[in-house]
């Protein structure tokens, strides 16, 4: 690593920091004056949102996106955690798929929000996602003025937990001993005032919807304790827990080449999808209770490509797709 890139790196640290500092003094009025006086996109707006790091949120975004895409909706993607760009990478992997295989897949427009700003959040959306049916936002791991406007301007919040209970406490402690609410973390508290203020103001609450992410059904006793203690908060929070995706190989081994289970019958020499993946799909887009669009008949957006790709080049990207997916066809569908 280069000095200059040190630098850059240590100069963006620095203005995260700066951003944090400026969203603990910001009132959750300030917020909703700011959004009152921009033009809304008319898409329905997902948040995938929580401080903590590590729980999937890039990954879930990335499967309800494309889910919905393969439903006929128009999607736009909008990375907002400018240095790690995990949902962004994710469709550029996507997109070499496709490129090299010549193959059209459903894929969302996508883009990276590298000014962190309000202004630019809503800039953003309605210039690439003015047409669209839904635009669903990846933001970073930390609080920012960005990341409050985005919450704020949420039609469904969708906050992934894994089943631990150092995820839990991203939301709110809960005693041990006597299982009752000791008090809200952080993150609940910032997504529950801008809820109160939008109230407040005439307007309606957001659907948040808390996702248990990568569970292992295995875990019997600590799957009971999450359930019930993610219960009490519900109750006491305003949200409602949704199961999520599994810790199957049969969606991991897919994302290093941007591909979900549903995009298997693009590629019918790969393997087939396994039933119980596309049913946790289908029942996670179902949960989270969208309006979905009429289906209509919409060409695949245009992921393909006749851009000229070796012969070999192909067949050894293909193989490498092949002997990485076909251990998820047999163990992943458990």
């Amino acid at each position: 690593m280069t000095l200059d890139s040190v630098g850059h790196a240590f100069s963006a640290s620095l203005h995260d920091m700066d951003e944090a500092d400026r969203a603990r003094d910001e009132h959750p009025a300030v917020v909703l004056q700011d959004l009152e006086r921009r033009r809304r996109c008319p898409a329905q707006v997902i948040v995938f949102a929580n401080e903590k790091g590590g729980v999937g949120k890039s990954t879930l975004a990335f499967h309800c996106a494309v889910a919905l895409a393969h439903g006929g909706a128009r999607v736009l993607a909008l990375d907002c955690d400018r240095r790690q760009q995990s949902l962004h990478k994710l469709f550029e992997a996507r997109g070499g798929t496709a490129r090299t295989l010549k193959i059209a897949l459903p894929t969302p427009r996508y883009t990276v929000l590298a000014r962190q700003s309000g202004a630019m959040l809503i800039q953003e959306m309605e210039r690439l996602g003015g047409d669209c049916d839904f635009v669903l936002i990846d933001l970073a791991g930390h609080d920012s003025p960005t990341a409050r406007r985005a919450i704020a301007l949420a039609d469904t919040i969708v906050t992934p937990i894994n089943c631990s209970p150092a995820d839990l406490d991203a939301l709110g402690s809960i005693n041990p001993v006597t299982g009752r609410l000791r008090h809200s973390a952080p993150f609940a508290d910032v997504v529950i005032a801008l809820r109160e203020e939008r109230l407040a103001r005439g307007g309606s609450a957001f659907d948040w919807v808390v996702v248990k992410n990568r569970v292992r059904h295995c875990e019997h006793r600590l799957l009971a304790m999450v359930n019930r203690n993610l219960g009490t908060m519900a109750e006491r929070l305003g949200f409602r827990a949704l199961a999520g995706l599994t810790e199957r190989v049969g969606y991991r081994d897919l994302l290093p080449f941007g591909l979900t289970q549903l995009d298997l019958r693009f590629i019918p020499d790969i393997g087939a999808p396994r039933s119980a993946n596309l049913r946790e799909l289908r029942e996670l887009i179902e949960g989270l209770h969208l309006r979905l669009p009429a289906s209509v008949a919409r060409p695949v957006r245009g992921m393909k490509s006749e851009a000229p790709v070796l012969a070999h080049a192909a067949e050894n990207y293909r193989k490498a797709l092949r002997d990485s997916a076909a251990p998820s066809m047999v163990i992943g569908g458990a």
